[in-house]
């Protein structure tokens, strides 16, 4: 059941990820439905890691567990967090070089 919960919190990020990917790929699609794809892939991914690594942590604080560190939390939460960060640095740098360099 634990994981199943953790399951559903990292869909989001495959289903946006699809969504990046299509914009990527669909080479039939107009220049600007490319762009939007991507564009709406890229800042959903940001937006929802950030979301999601916030509401994680405020059950943590909700819950008395506020002061333990990564290494202290269970294989599986740790696991989440790690994703969902490493989600969204990369997102984030990706989308900044894009930006910089269009």
């Amino acid at each position: 059941m634990i994981y199943m919960k953790k399951a559903l919190i990292l869909l989001p990020t495959f289903i946006l990820f699809a969504v990046v990917i299509i914009g990527f790929v669909a080479t039939s699609l107009s220049t600007g439905a490319r762009n939007d794809l991507l564009a709406i892939g890229a800042v959903g991914l940001i937006g929802y890691s950030f979301i999601a690594i916030f509401m994680y942590v405020m059950s943590f604080s909700y819950k008395g567990q506020s002061n333990k560190k990564l290494s202290e939390l269970p294989s599986a939460t740790r696991w989440v967090l790690i994703y969902l960060i490493a989600v969204m640095v990369v997102t984030l740098i990706v989308s900044i070089y894009f930006m910089v360099h269009n």
